[in-house]
């Protein structure tokens, strides 16, 4: 699968999973963004192969932690995405 920077993708796991494989707090269910569109903005890999996608819903709606420098946007794997 090849990713560039403004590849339009949909979340299709998180951390390799559909589901939480423990218990979690609720500011931290990134799998509640299942199936949300975004685009990929920074190509550059971090842990274990991240890139920064910016979704094109408000993340605060979804009530998860959103502290990266650009709002919206997370490090997700590039596993965990599907290209559309």
């Amino acid at each position: 699968m090849k990713i560039e920077k403004n590849t339009v993708i949909k979340l299709k796991l998180f951390l390799g999973t559909l589901a939480p494989t423990k218990r979690i707090n609720d500011n931290e269910n990134y799998w509640k963004l299942i199936g949300e569109k975004g685009k990929v903005i920074d190509v550059r890999e971090i842990n274990d192969g991240r890139v920064l996608v910016l979704f094109d819903k408000n993340l605060d709606e979804f009530r998860v932690e959103n502290h990266n420098p650009i709002k919206n946007s997370l490090w997700i794997k590039k596993t965990d995405l599907e290209v559309k």
